[in-house]
């Protein structure tokens, strides 16, 4: 009998950075609360993987911090973890076609960029605010708009295609999803989410990708989950909300727990995943897409890139961005976009041997990785994609505010998609925990 079913404050549905993050928060106010996890592991879009009688750990996920990222920050300081800084192939890269070997901006054409991405600043600055973005008066106007079409159309690309290269490169490997596909409103919103625009974006010194974390970004996870209530590997079948005084959750298992508030801890592409009873209003409907990712760590017996000249030709392989590691000596190659979709439906060999070309190609060395490891973000059923989700070229009257409680105050969605800061990344995946969280509370 249902009447028989442990109610409790508040279940989370999800263990991932937001999750965990409200997780804390409640614990702090002693508000009694469930993290159900449909996976067998904590870290949501995070994955740190040991290798085999290695010390070594890569990170299969998102990885990257930056110097403004303070409540990041702030975990990684609690739990006594150690940063260390991303290293570049030789010095940091001046454009991001050079660490594919893309042929070489002239001045002009540097000059040129650096005013479309002001521009890009300085259009995102005329939204008050994140929250407030669907609300200005040209946001209907800029939400049809593809990033592609303002970047073709613009008086300072239209007649060069390396300019148009490079900032299509700049959007995919900061969304991982190809220009045509994105929203220039979305755009102008995640910029917006950004304290210092988009130079705080930047690969390098002081960029969003700065800092690792020395035994990978899960282990946070793991050490903010520790104390907490959470029960893993058991999805959600089922959530039933027609009762006025609790909300009804029913997993595969067949277990079942009933709740005062729910906080929905993923991305909105998930919430079709879910059958609600009664079903959400049409106005829940989610218009956005998932960005796409397959990470690939090569490890190396020796860091054979170092202090070489790249080889100057167009993109000779799957990866749009590369980078170096340490410890192990290692190359990772982020497949991104569309091309994360078609390799994903590609024999793993043929993606491996593609990837060894274009290094080839890319560092006039031949080289064989000693280890592999390819982590295809495109394939896992409870993120469906990777980094975040992102809303396409739409009529804005399609686009909802999930900034606010889905149903009368007892539903709430969060995630790194709908945060006010950081959209897209760790940092914002914990702004919107905390802030939902407190919410939540406050809702009591």
């Amino acid at each position: 009998m249902d009447d028989n079913i442990e109610l409790i404050d508040v279940v989370i549905i999800g263990a991932g950075f937001t999750g965990l993050s409200a997780a804390k928060y409640f614990s702090s106010k002693s508000i009694k609360t469930l993290v159900i996890e449909g996976r067998s592991r904590v870290g949501g879009r995070t994955l740190s993987h040991k290798i085999t009688d290695q010390q070594w750990i890569i990170d299969l996920g998102g990885q990257w911090i930056g110097p403004d990222q303070h409540r990041i920050l702030s975990f990684i300081k609690e739990y006594n973890l150690e940063l260390i800084e991303q290293t570049w192939h030789h010095h940091q890269p001046n454009f991001l076609g050079e660490n594919l070997g893309l042929i070489p901006l002239n001045n002009k054409q540097i000059e040129n960029i650096i005013e479309i991405n002001s521009q890009w600043d300085q259009m995102a600055l005329e939204l008050s605010s994140v929250e407030c973005a669907l609300e200005y008066h040209k946001s209907s106007q800029w939400s049809i708009i593809s990033v592609q079409q303002f970047i073709e159309e613009h008086p300072l690309a239209n007649q060069d295609l390396r300019i148009q290269q490079e900032l299509k490169l700049q959007i995919l490997t900061l969304t991982a999803c190809h220009s045509n596909k994105l929203s220039l409103l979305y755009w102008l919103i995640l910029i917006r989410s950004i304290p210092r625009g988009l130079t705080a974006l930047d690969d390098g010194i002081n960029g969003a990708q700065h800092y690792k974390i020395s035994h990978g970004s899960q282990n946070v996870c793991f050490e903010m989950s520790k104390n907490e209530n959470i029960r893993l590997n058991d999805p959600v079948e089922s959530i039933n909300y027609e009762s006025q005084d609790n909300i009804l959750i029913k997993m595969l298992s067949g277990y079942k727990i009933k709740c005062r508030r729910l906080l929905l801890a993923f991305s909105p592409t998930l919430l079709s995943t879910i059958n609600f009873l009664p079903s959400l209003s049409l106005t829940n409907n989610c218009p956005m897409i998932m960005g796409q990712c397959i990470k690939t760590v090569f490890i190396y017996s020796k860091p054979f890139w170092r202090n070489i000249s790249i080889n100057q030709t167009d993109q000779q392989g799957p990866c749009s961005n590369i980078f170096e590691s340490n410890n192990p000596h290692a190359l990772i190659g982020l497949i991104l976009g569309d091309d994360a979709v078609f390799w994903s439906d590609k024999n793993e060999d043929e993606l491996i041997q593609a990837i060894i070309k274009q290094y080839e190609i890319l560092y006039n060395m031949n080289e064989i990785p000693m280890n592999t490891f390819v982590q295809y973000w495109t394939k896992e059923n409870f993120s469906k994609g990777c980094y975040a989700a992102v809303y396409p070229p739409s009529s804005s009257s399609t686009w909802i505010d999930r900034r606010k409680a889905l149903v009368d105050k007892r539903i709430w969605l969060a995630s790194t998609e709908m945060a006010l800061e950081w959209v897209g990344y760790i940092e914002g995946a914990i702004e919107a925990g905390q802030r939902f969280a407190q919410e939540i509370s406050n809702s009591f």
